[in-house]
């Protein structure tokens, strides 16, 4: 028979296991997460962590003034979901982009799978390239090479045109993605042939002229393909002549240009026939 002393050491020692295990049962799988991104994302110059809403459960963002990360508990599929997007000059973030997912219960998860999500988005924050893109980003909004791409105009096009946010969606939904030419010619260049004819003085004219000359200075090759020979080339004339006085110099050079081949088909050119050798592939 055991004394009194060791059974109420054994019964106090049963009693702290019995509520350690009901900490580690109920723990906060999310904060935990959340904790361990913020203290690596500070360093990197992101602030603290923010409630973020969304539909789909608990989430919460990781912001600097341009990018911005976030963690969000996705309440129907059961999983953690690590995203990235930019951010446009209000500070809202834009579409999200998926990094990476893990399946979590949060009622039967326990602390080591928790611990494994947090490894494996500690090592996509970490990564250089993921480093290397926050870094470009910080610098593009101080004016420093800054490249946005189609998805990005479309998107600040919504300021101006909010009926384009159901039209974008529903691209998303049906195709998977945005046919960033398709949907500026049906839907986009509609809704500015319309504005331009009809308010070619008006704030939101004005408003498209100085977005056009924006993204055109600082877009990437193909955005400033579909602003010169999609956008400013499929306007009618009147249209084009209210937007001209609104553009820059040199976007105004580049579409006088690029109008004179309105209608025309341009032959590519034939390639010439290279003499060199041929190289095959060999598995090692």
């Amino acid at each position: 028979m055991r004394s009194e002393a060791t059974q109420y050491y054994s019964a106090k020692y049963t009693f702290h296991i019995k509520n350690l295990e009901l900490i580690d049962l109920n723990f906060d799988a999310f904060q935990l997460i959340e904790n361990a991104l913020g203290a690596e994302l500070s360093g990197q110059g992101f602030k603290e962590p923010a409630p973020l809403e969304d539909p789909a459960g608990r989430a919460a963002m990781f912001a600097t003034d341009e990018v911005a990360y976030s963690l969000l508990y996705d309440d129907k599929k059961q999983s953690f979901l690590l995203r990235s997007t930019t951010l446009n000059d209000k500070g809202e973030p834009g579409d999200w982009r998926q990094l990476s997912v893990w399946l979590f219960d949060k009622r039967t998860g326990e602390r080591d799978d928790a611990e494994s999500i947090i490894n494996d988005f500690l090592e996509v924050v970490r990564g250089p390239k993921r480093v290397a893109i926050v870094q470009q980003r910080k610098k593009s909004g101080k004016g420093e090479d800054r490249n946005v791409d189609p998805l990005f105009f479309i998107n600040r096009l919504v300021g101006i045109f909010p009926e384009l946010k159901e039209a974008l969606n529903e691209e998303k939904i049906v195709y998977g993605q945005v046919r960033f030419v398709t949907f500026i010619r049906g839907h986009v260049l509609p809704l500015a042939e319309d504005l331009l004819k009809r308010y070619p003085d008006s704030e939101p004219a004005d408003k498209l002229g100085a977005l056009l000359e924006d993204m055109y200075k600082n877009g990437d090759m193909d955005l400033r393909s579909i602003l010169t020979y999609v956008l400013l080339n499929g306007l009618t004339q009147e249209s084009y002549d209210a937007i001209q006085p609104k553009l820059g110099a040199d976007l105004q050079k580049v579409a006088k240009f690029s109008r004179r081949l309105i209608g025309k088909n341009i032959k590519p050119e034939k390639k010439k026939k290279k003499r060199g050798k041929k190289v095959e592939a060999r598995l090692s």
